[in-house]
């Protein structure tokens, strides 16, 4: 399973959705390196469509203005309002 954030009820689960709840694409902020091994060479890794772990989920909920805790599967960042 890959992460998740939970906004209000809602599941936000790529790049894409997860940058309209924040208000645009420049509001996220990608890990430093590909998290996927292996992956194919010449493939965009920074891709809206895929999953969120190339994601850096605290530091972009945080410049957000969001707060968040980890759910009971480590996966799932429940986020609100500070």
């Amino acid at each position: 399973m890959c992460n998740s954030v939970i906004f209000e009820g809602v599941e936000y689960n790529t790049p894409r959705n997860l940058a309209v709840l924040l208000g645009g694409e420049e509001k996220l902020i990608w890990q430093a390196r590909n998290p996927f091994q292996p992956w194919p060479d010449g493939k965009e890794w920074k891709d809206l469509d895929l999953c969120l772990c190339p994601i850096d989920l605290a530091e972009t909920l945080e410049n957000a203005g969001l707060s968040y805790i980890r759910g009971d599967d480590p996966m799932e960042w429940f986020a609100s309002r500070r």
